[in-house]
């Protein structure tokens, strides 16, 4: 119902009007009546009319500086003027302030009813367009967050090239440009909000996959700092870790890269240790306190590296990296044994789920069982040297297995991977145009490829390349510039990077070493 305030010096035509009309039964509220405009202005505030009736010659405030202060104050609120002045002036002041309707006294019930019920279809039609304008808006917003999620999803997927990522970034009105990039993926069985704080505290751009999962593209310009930070996020993860019920929280961090391209491959990292995660809770689900304390002090541990380790490690690097990994243990903080056990669990079940991955010809029966009887002695492990003895045995039979192991291959997939060893040396080759020439959907491919090789389809093209520029270096005098563009890279100071990154060298550095050992 529509609430309506009288305004009029005349205590007989207020009253008049109060009681000629049955309010209730024609849709409307009488809220109160008023005798001039310096008293009717506070009650209108405080009642907030739809309609305000008002007379113009009234003594302290007249009918037009009352309209002018409650257009100004409540612009939605309709007044009708009552003028027992038949006189041009009024007419067009009233039109000024745009009054909603202008009638001369006297007025009967039946006309001040007629005009009533026409102002009052106004403010219902009006109400309409605002709410449809509204259903328009959030439509819009909802759209352009779809199409935002959408892309930014796609982006981290590796579909598009830098020029193209720009282009839609700029059409979006996203700013993506920075010097650095990493992703950071939660997961919660809660309400997503209670991440909130990475999206103010830290320069991000966010998105969600899932509907109880968010993932961050964090930014920056210095690697540094964005690694600090991504620690201190981490931390902070760990904490609500701590304090969730149920293990209601998964997350993971990628590795802090450079250039648009590199997010991809921080994003893989990011849900690779997420879905890691997974598997350890799936394990460690009924866990005593003792366990829980045990757990708190491994909050360093980084997963990611050791699933890298497991994929493209080498057994000569297997005590370094065993003694790298494990090296908490080493620094006597271990407040219990049962610490030891724990780690080594975690260690264990991630190998396991590795190898469960992994698909091979020949049956990985035997392995498993070696895998089983070692872990059967890991209770009993008590010094930091027997933790070592336990990795290095652990980690061999990892990468015998896989060195041993042929690998079967969707048809999709293998097409891909031929296609880039044919195509390597093309600058322009991206997740998007193997698609094309296998003939399916780039988030398909990119899924099945992850999926079945056990890394990125970016990072199998990016290991080709380096893998050919160490021939090239080994056994041709070109140029760094010109090794560069020979294996695909246009840019020879990404290459650069690119290498020292993978093989902890510089080419120079690299190409002294061959020599070296060659001599």
């Amino acid at each position: 119902m529509k609430k309506v305030f009288l305004v009029d010096d005349e205590i007989a035509i207020r009253e008049g009007i109060a009681k000629s009309i049955n309010w209730e039964n024609e849709g409307f509220v009488f809220c109160g009546d008023a005798s001039d405009g310096e008293v009717a202005l506070p009650l209108i505030e405080r009642h907030q009319p739809d309609i305000v009736i008002t007379d113009i010659k009234m003594p302290f405030m007249d009918g037009l500086e009352l309209s002018r202060m409650i257009r100004e104050k409540m612009p939605s609120t309709k007044i009708i003027i009552l003028s027992g002045h038949d006189e041009f002036e009024y007419a067009r002041e009233a039109m000024r302030i745009q009054v909603t309707e202008y009638c001369l006294k006297p007025v009967s019930s039946k006309d001040l009813l007629h005009i009533l019920m026409k102002v009052s279809a106004q403010i219902e039609k009006e109400e309409l367009n605002k709410k449809r304008l509204l259903d328009l808006k959030n439509q819009a917003m909802q759209s352009k967050t779809v199409a935002r999620d959408k892309f930014l999803y796609e982006l981290c997927e590796g579909l598009y090239s830098f020029s193209n990522a720009v282009k839609e970034a700029s059409r979006l009105n996203i700013h993506l440009i920075s010097s650095y990039y990493y992703v950071v993926m939660v997961e919660s069985k809660s309400d997503s909000h209670e991440f909130d704080w990475i999206e103010k505290d830290y320069l991000c751009l966010r998105f969600h996959r899932k509907v109880r999962e968010s993932v961050f593209i964090m930014l920056g310009e210095s690697k540094q700092q964005l690694e600090h930070e991504s620690e201190m996020i981490r931390q902070r993860l760990h904490k609500y870790e701590e304090h969730s019920p149920d293990n209601s929280i998964l997350f993971g961090i990628g590795r802090v890269e450079s250039r648009i391209k590199g997010i991809s491959q921080s994003f893989s990292e990011a849900d690779e240790e997420k879905n890691y995660s997974k598997i350890i809770q799936k394990y460690s689900s009924k866990e005593t306190e003792r366990d829980i304390e045990s757990k708190k002090e491994l909050h360093h541990l980084k997963r990611r590296d050791l699933i890298e380790f497991l994929k493209v490690g080498k057994e000569c690097d297997i005590e370094s990296f065993s003694r790298s990994y494990s090296s908490y243990l080493q620094t006597g903080n271990v407040r219990s044994q049962f610490t030891i056990y724990y780690f080594l669990m975690d260690f264990t079940i991630t190998i396991t789920h590795y190898l469960k991955e992994l698909e091979t010809k020949t049956d990985n029966f035997e392995v498993m069982k070696e895998i089983s009887q070692l872990e059967m002695n890991a209770s009993w492990i008590r010094y930091y040297d027997e933790v070592i003895s336990y990795m290095e045995k652990m980690l061999k039979l990892v990468l015998s297995t896989r060195s041993g192991s042929a690998i079967h291959y969707s048809q999709s997939v293998q097409m891909a991977v031929n296609f880039i060893h044919q195509r390597f040396d093309d600058s322009q080759l991206s997740l998007q145009t193997v698609a094309d020439a296998v003939n399916v959907s780039a988030s398909y491919l990119s899924h099945l490829f992850s999926q079945e090789t056990g890394t990125t389809l970016i990072e199998y093209l990016t290991n080709i390349r380096i893998e050919k520029a160490k021939e090239l270096l080994k056994t041709t005098q070109n140029k760094t510039y010109e090794i560069a563009n020979q294996v695909g890279y246009s840019d020879s100071h990404y290459f650069c990077r690119t290498f020292k990154k993978i093989t902890g060298m510089t080419t120079r550095q690299y190409k002294n070493q061959m020599q070296l050992a060659g001599s």
